[in-house]
């Protein structure tokens, strides 16, 4: 859901809304000089034109020069006026010269005086010296496109991308990052890369497709949404219907959900994105890289191998060379700096070869782990009821305003400024208004019991609150933000829906509907039993979290490492 509250969809492979860019004062002005097109009228033109500026004599004098054919010394090919000229003047002239006459004369001014000099007809014209950038002819820097893609990572299309175009990754933004495990649909910008090179190597990708695009002045950056909307299939329903759910179904709907952060924050790993982000926290810089790159359980055979390599060699090269490259963006980071340096030495720069998304996600990581415990402390004490003093709060108007974070990433939030709940005003808030801070140095800390977790869980981890402003590097010290507890989805919407083979979709995506694919329709009497969910949630929030509450299912790191595995085998 983009900022503006509509849902994006893919329409189109090969659309393009590309206008005339405006054009700027100096090529308005230039319009406005009708230049002719032939050379000799132009010539003409010119002369005509520099008489009112020079004056008839210096004007009939540059043309007699510059009527001159032979060959000469570059000093016979140039002529001073003899006197000075005011800006203006100068302005003047060199308007009539650029664009009457660019292959006859060079004009420069020396000493307050303009010199003319006469060009050979050899000569290149003169070059536009803003080089590349007078080529882009588009109303904006930015080519905007959405991308659909089909379990693979946001970021591994962007690379595909790049690989295919032969750039640089770091020129593609996003408004966010997707699950992995399903079809997902995204707004993506790219810094000065024409939509019909976008679309060529949208024929390339694997995963993934490209489409409606367009032009802007903004790159399309990681928090610029309203939100996402949902839609999942749950397959094979056992031990419910659709009578014994409803009660649960219409409590989502009514009462809404834990706010917690997902798995997907802290990775599906052994070795959670978290424990690294206290690493960082503690500028750790080897126990960094050796937490990247080590063993970890219930990984795929090659990728496994290719840690067990770096585990036992500390050979850089080798295990880059066994490294899948989709499988590990941070791993081949640091990896193909090390061979580069030639030295494992420099850990602190091997990180910051790791794209800064993808650093900055460890400390978010971080953040979203002790504000999880925070949470689940706030219910154990006080319950779901409603605000208790010593909360804070921030009115929830809008599903939207659920979570603060429809700009930036937690730590460069706008600040919001919570109310602490007190005897008095406890009966104006509802338990929707409560929120509880991401640790950070320029956040309040609700004033009862639950501050006590993020002293104890941080001082656990060596690190304080207040501490982390204290970072020797800027982009690591963590401000903090506010995120409400509680959250109630919007339009949340179910269907159920009978089925017989496993292998068809349930759901049309935006590319079924393109090729006019229908909607799939529930078959009167299949043997399997489906559950079709549709609604919208805030940036920021969960939709895992919204199933645990519906199925109650496993959301510990090995079985999602297990369901990862298994999707990838499939492949």
């Amino acid at each position: 859901i983009d900022p503006h509250g509509n849902v994006v969809h893919l329409t189109s492979y090969t659309d393009a809304i590309d206008p005339e860019p405006p054009k700027t004062e100096a090529e308005i002005e230039i319009d406005a000089l009708n230049v002719p097109g032939d050379a000799q009228a132009a010539f003409d033109e010119a002369f005509v034109r520099l008489e009112p500026i020079l004056g008839a004599s210096d004007a009939a004098r540059i043309k007699s020069h510059l009527e001159v054919t032979e060959e000469q010394t570059l000093e016979q090919r140039s002529l001073v006026l003899g006197r000075e000229l005011d800006k203006d003047q100068r302005k003047g002239v060199y308007m009539v010269t650029n664009n009457f006459l660019p292959t006859r004369v060079t004009c420069e001014t020396v000493d307050g005086q303009l010199r003319f000099i006469r060009r050979l007809p050899k000569d290149k014209a003169p070059s536009d010296k803003r080089g590349q950038r007078s080529k882009w002819a588009h109303a904006g820097d930015y080519c905007h496109f959405v991308m659909q893609k089909e379990n693979q990572d946001s970021m591994d299309i962007l690379q595909q991308i790049a690989r295919t175009l032969k750039c640089n990754a770091r020129v593609f933004g996003m408004a966010g990052t997707k699950d992995k495990r399903g079809i997902t649909v995204q707004k993506c910008s790219a810094f000065r890369i024409a939509h019909d090179r976008l679309i060529w190597a949208s024929r390339k990708l694997r995963g993934g497709r490209l489409g409606n695009f367009s032009y802007g002045e903004k790159e399309i950056k990681l928090g610029e949404l309203g939100g996402n909307q949902f839609t999942i299939i749950l397959r094979h329903v056992q031990g419910a219907d659709a009578v014994s759910l409803e009660p649960v179904l219409l409590g989502i709907r009514n009462t809404g959900f834990i706010n917690y952060f997902g798995m997907q924050r802290f990775g599906t790993q052994s070795i959670s994105s978290h424990t690294i982000g206290i690493s960082v926290l503690k500028s750790d810089w080897r126990r960094i890289i050796d937490l990247i790159l080590c063993p970890r359980i219930g990984e795929r055979d090659d990728v496994a191998k290719a840690r067990n390599v770096w585990d036992t060699t500390r050979d850089p090269k080798a295990t880059l060379e066994l490294l899948p490259r989709r499988a590990a963006l941070a791993e081949h980071s640091v990896l193909q700096h090390f061979v580069k340096s030639g030295s494992t030495n420099n850990c602190s720069a091997a990180f910051a070869c790791i794209p800064r998304n993808l650093r900055l996600m460890y400390v978010h990581a971080y953040q979203s782990f002790i504000w999880n415990h925070a949470v689940s402390e706030r219910i154990r004490v006080f319950g779901t009821k409603g605000a208790v003093p010593g909360d804070l709060v921030i009115v929830a108007s809008d599903f939207s305003d659920n979570a603060h974070a429809k700009s930036k990433a937690p730590e460069e939030e706008t600040r919001v400024v919570p109310v602490l709940v007190t005897e008095e005003n406890a009966s104006d808030y509802s338990i929707y208004d409560v929120v509880l801070p991401l640790p950070g140095w320029d956040v309040r800390y609700p004033e009862h019991q639950v501050k006590n977790v993020y002293e104890e869980l941080m001082a656990k981890d060596g690190l304080s609150p207040s501490g982390l402003a204290k970072h020797p590097l800027k982009e690591y010290r963590l401000a903090g933000a506010y995120r409400h507890f509680l959250i109630k989805p919007r339009d949340f919407m179910y269907e159920w829906m009978r089925y017989n083979d496993d292998a068809l979709p349930l759901a049309r995506s935006d590319s079924d509907a393109i090729e006019g694919k229908h909607d799939p329709e529930s078959i009167e009497f299949g043997q399997n039993v489906a559950l079709k969910l549709k609604f919208d949630l805030p940036p920021s929030a969960y939709a895992t979290m919204l199933l645990r509450e519906l199925m109650r299912t496993e959301t510990a790191a090995g079985y999602q490492t297990q369901l990862s595995n298994n999707t990838e085998s499939k492949e």
